[in-house]
């Protein structure tokens, strides 16, 4: 009497290839390099295009000579942190399961943090802009006037 043995792969194959995938891999979110201004015009207000919106965040975020700290992006993880490390823990159980590759869980997660920074951005409204600013803004709302910034944070996978 011969035997007959078959292997069914159930994926376990490709669970254990993403889980190996999550080694080294990761996903960057912020102001990704290379994104700048662009020329736009408010009422008789013109924005000249060419300004780096990372070195704009990041005075926004640290602050400088002239524009307070207003710490959105740290603020936004530090106050958060619980939500983001559940979110993670849930997507890393999908890739256990097999319901999830490594790529769309980092992108879940990536969206989760951008849309954490954007509403951290619009929530901000302290230390609140200068009577200056607000003459030449028209506006006292802090972080956000042609709206470039808060349309500018994005995240990018990094597979390894």
């Amino acid at each position: 009497m011969r035997a007959v043995v078959r292997d069914k792969d159930l994926g376990f194959d490709e669970i254990q290839r993403q889980i190996a995938l999550l080694d080294g891999s990761y996903v960057k979110v912020g102001f990704q390099e290379g994104t700048t201004t662009k020329t736009q015009v408010k009422g008789q207000r013109k924005q000249t295009a060419g300004l780096s919106i990372p070195q704009i965040a990041a005075g926004n975020e640290f602050g400088t000579n002239t524009i307070p700290a207003r710490p959105f992006m740290s603020t936004s993880f530090d106050e958060n942190k619980a939500l983001i490390n559940k979110a993670i823990q849930g997507e890393y159980t999908k890739i256990l399961d097999g319901k999830r590759t490594t790529e769309k869980s980092l992108g879940l997660i990536g969206q989760l943090m951008t849309k954490l920074i954007v509403q951290k951005m619009r929530a901000i409204v302290s230390p609140p802009n200068s009577p200056r600013t607000i003459a030449i803004k028209k506006s006292s709302k802090p972080l956000i006037d042609f709206g470039q910034m808060v349309q500018s944070v994005r995240y990018k996978v990094v597979l390894k």
